[in-house]
């Protein structure tokens, strides 16, 4: 079941390696999930980190060589579809895009203009609702 990871969710691991968040991270790291990230999560969470947390920079490089390792990066297609019309926020869309691209089962977020959407492919499942599957 392959599962795209939000930057919310990696930020919350990194951060909080004993929190809830950390937990459904590491079970979509495991048999039956594919976990699957984009490149524009990547960038995003790079720059997040270096926008709030400047001086833990080290620690989230650290964090990414470990899980990057088992997560697949894909790239987001230049070629918007209609689908992200229905997120508010259009700096989720390219994220959106990437995940109908690879087709995820499941895109695992905690971010609530995903969580509070329309969407029904991929299944947006907050980190709760992915805990208790």
């Amino acid at each position: 079941m392959r599962i795209m990871l939000d930057t919310n969710i990696l930020i919350s691991a990194a951060l909080f390696p004993n929190g809830r968040t950390a937990e459904a991270f590491f079970k979509a790291m495991l048999p039956p999930y594919e976990p699957i990230v984009c490149d524009y999560i990547v960038d995003e969470l790079r720059r997040k980190f270096q926008e709030k947390f400047p001086d833990r920079m080290t620690e989230l490089e650290a964090f990414l060589f470990h899980a990057l390792s088992h997560i697949q990066v894909v790239p987001v297609p230049e070629i918007e579809v209609a689908e992200e019309g229905s997120l508010r926020d259009p700096k989720d869309r390219p994220i959106l895009r990437a995940a109908l691209d690879v087709h995820a089962d499941l895109f695992l977020t905690g971010d609530k203009d995903f969580l509070e959407s329309a969407i029904t492919d991929p299944r947006i499942i907050s980190v709760a609702d992915f805990l208790e599957r």
